[in-house]
């Protein structure tokens, strides 16, 4: 025990080195080349962010309430919620290359295994997107809501608001197999060859899982913990949305190293350049924290 606490106080606290403005409801984020690509919930627009400056040096409006966000096959991918389709965005000139509708409310996006995949809230489906034919080759059925969506180990990982379990979705068969996590609401999910780490904004827990689905450690976080990355420090890091911190977990140890106090409402976490970038979804600032 001793030498898992020196550990801890071994590891430096992250510094916040920006307060970036001009955003409304800052939610996902995707490197492509040398800059930073966030949208705005609020108002539709994705934002060009240079990590050089941390400034923004680009907007456009593409959707309305985009928050999932990712690169793939030489284009950026985002969620248009209120229209029920994944747009086709070319980072260079950010203007919309295709409107792709799936099923209702799609809440976020991935890429992996050669498709986009979109989890459509509201029709309890996943939808697999050929990104060649830019048409949805595949509506997976989901018991329940499906809510995050990561590529990782062979395999795509669902979360599902409101409900006891997450999904693992085979994409060479398009199998979805149901794994039970036993706490109220599986949202989020980060999956890496260490394992899957699902946040439960219900009870306030992140949940560490072995790639097989066996539980290893449940770990008590923030209020509303949601969407985390694996930081340049080797450490989990999940932001709370509904107190305003982000905790940061020792994987090896499944163990709370710090949380850090914030302001507002940090949603969705993402590992960047050698940072992680937390937009306040409650207001207008991208926070960048260096380990």
């Amino acid at each position: 025990m001793l030498h898992v606490l020196l550990a801890a106080l071994a590891i430096a606290a992250p510094q916040v080195t920006a307060k970036i403005d001009g955003f409304s409801q800052p939610c996902g984020s995707a490197v492509f080349g040398k800059y930073l690509y966030v949208d705005s919930y609020g108002t539709g627009v994705l934002n060009r962010v240079d990590p050089a400056t941390n400034a923004i040096v680009k907007s456009r409006k593409v959707a309305s309430a985009p928050c999932g966000v990712v690169a793939g096959a030489g284009s950026l991918w985002l969620e248009d919620y209120q229209q029920n389709a994944i747009l086709r965005v070319n980072p260079a000139t950010m203007k919309l290359q295709k409107r792709i509708f799936v099923g209702k409310k799609p809440w976020d996006v991935t890429f992996g295994f050669g498709s986009v995949w979109s989890t459509d809230a509201q029709s309890f489906q996943v939808s697999r997107i050929d990104v060649k034919r830019q048409k949805v080759v595949k509506r997976i059925k989901i018991n329940g809501s499906p809510t995050c969506i990561r590529t990782a180990a062979g395999s795509v990982w669902v979360g599902i608001q409101n409900s006891p379990f997450i999904v693992r979705i085979n994409p060479k068969t398009n199998a979805a197999t149901t794994l039970q996590i036993g706490n109220d609401s599986e949202l989020c999910v980060d999956p890496h060859a260490d394992g899957i780490w699902v946040s439960d904004d219900t009870a306030g827990t992140v949940t560490h899982l072995g790639l097989d689905g066996t539980k290893i450690a449940t770990i008590k976080v923030g209020k509303a913990p949601s969407d985390g990355t694996r930081g340049p420090d080797g450490l989990e890091w999940i932001p709370n949305v509904g107190d305003g911190t982000i905790t940061r977990i020792d994987p090896a140890t499944d163990t709370v190293v710090d949380t850090i106090p914030l302001i507002g409402g940090p949603f969705v976490a993402r590992t960047a350049f050698g940072s992680v970038w937390v937009g306040d979804f409650k207001g207008s600032q991208l926070w960048r924290l260096t380990p």
